[in-house]
C-alpha cells in the first residue's frame, strides 16, 4: 500500500512539472511587447520562473514527507491546524498597521510558517476530493491538473487601459505590498510617458502551479479563490482555457466561470471544513459600493464616448472620494481600474451581459460538475452564445 502511494505521488510530480512548463510558457506569452511595463516597474517586478524554483521543491519534498508512516495528521489535528493558521493570519493582518508592533508580527508569523504546509494540503485534498465527486477526474479517480496552491501574498498586478475609453490593454505583476507612494510612482511613469490610463492594484490569487493565494481572507473566500485559481490550471488543457486570450469577451468568460464555478466549489469544499467565518471579517463589497460603482462605470462610458475625457477622470476621483467617505478605500478609480475589474462579469465594474448568461446556463446543468465539463469545450464567445440558445430552447 505504502509503495503504491509513492508510485501515485511520483505520477502526481511528473503530471506537475509538465504543468509547470506549460504555465510559465504562457505567461511568457501574454508578457510580450510590455518593455515600457518593465521600465516602470523596474526592480518592482516580480518573476514567475524564480517564484516556481523556489516553491516547487518546497512543495513536493513537503508531500513526500508527509506520505511516510508517522507523519500522517488526524482529522481532529488537521483541522485545528487550519483555524489556527487562519486566526494568526488575521490577527498578523490586523496587526500590521501598527508600527511598534514589529517584534510581535514576527513571532507570530513563524508561527503561521509552521502551520502553513499542512494547511495547504489540507485545503488542497478537500477541494480535489470535491472535483473528483462532481466527475471532473481521468478514470474517476485522477484529477489533472491537481490542486496545488501556496497561502501567503500573491503579487500586484500593473493594469494599463487608453484614457479615451474603458479597455485593458497590457499588464505585468509586480512584487505584493507596495506602498502606495511606490504604486503611484509606477502608474506616474506610465501615464506621463504613454499618456494612458495605470494601475497597480491587488491580486486574491494568482495562478500559477502551485496557484498563489492570500489568506488575508477568511476560510471561505480562500476556498473559493484557491478554487476559481484551479479551474484556469483546468480549463488551460481545454479550449475554454487555451482561447482566453483570444477576444475581450473570452477573458470576461473565463475569469466569470471560474468566479461562479469557484464560489460553487469553493463552499462545498467550505462545508466539509467546517470552520466558523471570523464575524469581525468586514465583507468585501456591499449594496452602497456596487451601485456607486455601477452608476459611475455607465456614466464613465458614456463621456468617454462624447470625447469628454478631463470631465470622466474627474467625475471618477469625485465618485472614489464619496465611496471612501463611507469607510472605504479606494486609492484610484480611473479607466484602468474599470477595464481590469470590470474582466469579471460579476463584478459592480462590468458593463458585460456575460455574468447573466452564465447563471442562465448553470440553471440549464445538474451540478456544478456539469457546468464546468460543459463550458469547458467553448472555442470561442459565439460558441458560448450558441450554447445557451441551443440550451434556452431546449428548457423553453
Amino acid at each position: 500500500m505504502f509503495k503504491n502511494k509513492i508510485s501515485r505521488t511520483r505520477i502526481i510530480i511528473c503530471i506537475s512539472i509538465i504543468l509547470l512548463v506549460l504555465v510559465i510558457s504562457f505567461q511568457f506569452y501574454k508578457s510580450f511587447n510590455s518593455n515600457f511595463l518593465d521600465r516602470a516597474a523596474g526592480k518592482h517586478s516580480f518573476s514567475i520562473v524564480n517564484y516556481e524554483l523556489r516553491n516547487i521543491p518546497l512543495k513536493w519534498t513537503h508531500l513526500i514527507w508527509s506520505k511516510f508512516p508517522g507523519n500522517q495528521t488526524s482529522k481532529s489535528e488537521i483541522k485545528k491546524i487550519t483555524s489556527d493558521y487562519f486566526d494568526l493570519a488575521y490577527t498578523i493582518n490586523n496587526m500590521n498597521q501598527y508600527s511598534n508592533k514589529t517584534k510581535e508580527i514576527k513571532q507570530l508569523i513563524i508561527q503561521k510558517e509552521l502551520l502553513k504546509a499542512r494547511t495547504e494540503q489540507h485545503i488542497e485534498t478537500t477541494i480535489n476530493k470535491i472535483a473528483l465527486e462532481q466527475g471532473l477526474g481521468i478514470f474517476s479517480s485522477i484529477l489533472f491538473p491537481p490542486v496545488d496552491i501556496k497561502l501567503g501574498q500573491p503579487p500586484g498586478i500593473i493594469i494599463t487601459s487608453p484614457r479615451n475609453e474603458i479597455n485593458m490593454l497590457q499588464t505585468k505583476l509586480v512584487k505584493g505590498g507596495l506602498s502606495w507612494r511606490t504604486k503611484e510612482s509606477i502608474e506616474f511613469n506610465i501615464e506621463s510617458s504613454e499618456n494612458l490610463s495605470a494601475l497597480v492594484d491587488s491580486l486574491s490569487g494568482l495562478g500559477t502551479y502551485p496557484a498563489l493565494v492570500s489568506d488575508i481572507y477568511d476560510l471561505n473566500m480562500v476556498l473559493q479563490t484557491a478554487s476559481h485559481e484551479w479551474l484556469h490550471n483546468y480549463w488551460i488543457f481545454k479550449p475554454l482555457g487555451r482561447n482566453m486570450w483570444d477576444s475581450d469577451e473570452m477573458y470576461i468568460l473565463n475569469e466569470s466561470a471560474a468566479n461562479l464555478a469557484g464560489n460553487e466549489l469553493g463552499n462545498q469544499a467550505y462545508k466539509i471544513i467546517g470552520i466558523p467565518i471570523d464575524d469581525n471579517i468586514k465583507p468585501n463589497t456591499n449594496l452602497y459600493i456596487e451601485k456607486t460603482l455601477r452608476e459611475t462605470r455607465i456614466r464613465v462610458d458614456s463621456y468617454l464616448v462624447a470625447g469628454e475625457i478631463k470631465i470622466a477622470e474627474a467625475y471618477m476621483e469625485t465618485q472614489k472620494n464619496k465611496i471612501n467617505d463611507q469607510g472605504y478605500s479606494i486609492r484610484k478609480l480611473n479607466q484602468a481600474y474599470f477595464a481590469f475589474r470590470g474582466n469579471y462579469a460579476d463584478s459592480p465594474s462590468s458593463t458585460s451581459p456575460i455574468w447573466d448568461q452564465l447563471v442562465e446556463f448553470r440553471s440549464y446543468c445538474n451540478s456544478i460538475g456539469e457546468f464546468i465539463l460543459k463550458i469547458s469545450g467553448i472555442h470561442s464567445y459565439k460558441d458560448f452564445e450558441v450554447l445557451l440558445e441551443k440550451h434556452h430552447l431546449k428548457n423553453s
